[in-house]
């Protein structure tokens, strides 16, 4: 759109601006689908009060809906390195042979000059605080939206809470952050927290009775955006019972098409590696900074 500038009196304001048509292709190849019966005899023979049907499409249910968060960290990690899982069918496919995204997700790290980094001089001491300032500067220079989000895992949470800088943020302009117990533990500089054990390098519990969820966003550390940057859709879910004609079954089949896109990568940014690169800068010590 061009200013046409000051238009005197009897002058003439030039051609018109015409709306050009401008879109992200997003496309939809990826999917879950699942196949069950159960022998009514079988449910005859199971204790009372259980129903095998229900149990196995809940079960289905969690394990469509892990795929869905695994599919996401994937899309999301390879927007890390400018590449679009975007419309390719296989979600484990090697990101360097992806196509081009329409951006990048930014990295904030503790390199001693450059871009998006920490900013925090040798002779000072680095905290995780640092890593989600420089996040939350990241996303203002790019105007990105206010309502925000940071995901960060159960170490950074720990890391965080011992920090002062967090405990009172107040000082900074924020709240001071109260655990509650729930995933949500509070807000820093006006951006909801939340932790999430997907994300972080932590060992997971080798434990039948701990279920185990998407484990595909381990590399990141933290994980702030705008809310509407990226994308999920599932355009379409099918689910049919029906009993199989040569035997005593109940049989339920199901499928479900979905995909994941980074919409604005510009308004997402993560960190990697954070409790090394803290290590690293202060010396073998993990106690924040109280600057």
């Amino acid at each position: 759109m061009q200013d046409k500038g000051l238009v005197p009196a009897y002058g003439t304001i030039g051609s018109p601006d015409h709306a050009s048509l401008q879109y992200i292709d997003m496309r939809v190849a990826k999917g879950s689908s699942f196949h069950i019966e159960v022998d009514a005899l079988h449910q005859l023979q199971t204790r009372v009060g259980i129903d095998l049907m229900s149990n196995l499409i809940a079960q289905r249910a969690r394990a469509i809906a892990i795929k869905l968060d695994e599919l996401v960290a994937k899309t999301l990690l390879a927007a890390v390195s400018g590449k679009d899982l975007n419309g390719n069918a296989d979600a484990n496919a090697a990101v360097s042979g992806l196509t081009a995204l329409h951006g990048q997700i930014d990295e904030i790290t503790d390199a001693p000059t450059g871009d998006n980094v920490t900013r925090v001089g040798g002779k000072e001491r680095l905290s995780v605080y640092h890593y989600v300032v420089a996040m939350l500067e990241n996303l203002d220079i790019k105007s990105a939206p206010a309502d925000r989000f940071l995901f960060i895992s159960p170490r950074m949470r720990s890391l965080l809470l011992r920090d002062p800088n967090f405990i009172q943020a107040q000082v900074y302009g924020g709240s001071p952050v109260i655990p509650n117990g729930a995933s949500a533990i509070g807000t820093i500089l006006g951006v909801p927290v939340t932790v999430a054990n997907a994300l972080g390098s932590h060992t997971r519990p080798n434990n039948p009775l701990i279920k185990k969820g998407n484990q595909a966003f381990q590399p990141v550390d933290l994980y702030m955006g705008a809310t509407a940057a990226t994308s999920v859709v599932i355009p379409f879910a099918q689910m049919e019972a029906y009993k199989p004609q040569q035997s005593f079954t109940d049989a339920i089949k199901s499928r479900v098409i979905y995909d994941a896109k980074v919409i604005r990568p510009e308004q997402l940014v993560v960190a990697r590696n954070v409790e090394a690169a803290i290590t690293a800068h202060n010396g073998a010590s993990t106690t924040p900074a109280t600057t």
